[in-house]
């Protein structure tokens, strides 16, 4: 198995998260852009478990690395 981070599905994962919140943390604020990318994230996985490879929450961390690296590139660009 490979390490968490070089698994191709986790990089996806990460990257849509990231990309997501910092389009919309401008112009929605940190808490609702922060629902909506959860929610999408959510439902990925909700998908994945009754259509796909099962739910899993190493998606689910990846996604959350994602928005975090997010909010941080947009707290310092907005200093």
């Amino acid at each position: 198995m490979q390490p968490f981070i070089k698994q191709q599905d986790k990089q996806k994962h990460f990257a849509i998260c990231l990309f997501i919140t910092l389009v919309l943390l401008p112009y929605l604020g940190l808490i609702l852009s922060t629902l909506i990318t959860f929610i999408i994230g959510l439902s990925k996985e909700i998908w994945d478990k009754y259509y796909g490879s099962g739910f899993c929450w190493y998606d689910m961390l990846a996604n959350f690395m994602g928005w975090l690296l997010a909010v941080c590139i947009y707290g310092l660009l907005t200093m």
